[in-house]
């Protein structure tokens, strides 16, 4: 026979309600019903009061029922610190993974840092070499340029100098108008080319790597670390003795 059903026949023989039996124990009416509902069962010194009182030996009371006493304290002590560990163990693998995700991410973000740097000192430098051929290239148009000039105004002198009386002043002039033509041509096309390499963009665009996409590594170790704890928050809750 369970206990439960030992101590209920024993309350009604004495014709005792479970308020009375409560009463006499120093104990509440839930508790006697938690007891004869077989829910939970006395510690040792409750035990040997009811066998006093009704007059029955502990080993009959006692008998099939596990007794809750210093041993099964201790156990139950055992067994909460062991809970208490192991929400320790789930704290510290969450901060753990949250401190190596975040690393990673760091280290991520610094390696683009750095290929962004790299990207910009290389786009700078050959921004730089085509500004000095840029250069390069007006300080020979502008030396060239002079030179045209004067050869130019020297075409014109020589047709302006000829003499319509010749038989073949025609042929002559035609000859040298053309060629004076030609050099006024080459100097448009100089004046031309140094228009336009006064007015280009020599910025040397580049590609960058966006940091910001490795923060995502952060946000994922923050993640796993909150739910962690809170993981081992409610096991730590759930598992503690009442």
């Amino acid at each position: 026979m369970k206990f439960s059903e030992k101590l209920m026949n024993l309350r009604k023989s004495k014709g005792m309600s479970q308020e009375e039996l409560a009463e006499k124990l120093n104990i509440t009416r839930q508790t006697v019903s938690k007891w004869e509902l077989d829910q939970t069962v006395p510690d040792m010194n409750k035990l040997i009061e009811i066998s006093k009182l009704f007059g029955v030996s502990l080993d009959e009371l006692t008998n099939n029922i596990e007794i809750t006493g210093p041993e099964n304290s201790y156990k139950e002590g055992s067994i909460e610190k062991s809970n208490k560990k192991i929400s320790i163990r789930i704290f510290v693998v969450g901060l753990i993974i949250g401190l190596v995700l975040c690393g990673i991410g760091l280290v991520k973000q610094n390696n683009a840092k750095k290929i962004n740097e790299e990207r910009y000192t290389q786009a700078a430098e050959q921004s730089q070499t085509a500004v000095d051929k840029a250069n390069a290239r007006l300080d020979e148009i502008e030396q060239e340029i002079p030179v045209l000039q004067k050869q130019y105004e020297a075409k014109q002198d020589e047709a302006n100098s000829m003499n319509m009386r010749d038989s073949n002043w025609f042929a002559e002039h035609s000859k040298v108008q053309r060629e004076a033509s030609d050099i006024q041509s080459q100097i448009n096309e100089l004046e031309m080319e140094k228009f336009r390499i006064e007015h280009a963009d020599y910025t040397v665009f580049y590609s960058l790597v966006e940091p910001i996409t490795y923060n995502i590594f952060c946000y994922i170790g923050a993640g796993v670390f909150a739910l962690l704890s809170l993981i081992a928050l409610i096991y730590f809750l759930a598992t503690r003795k009442k």
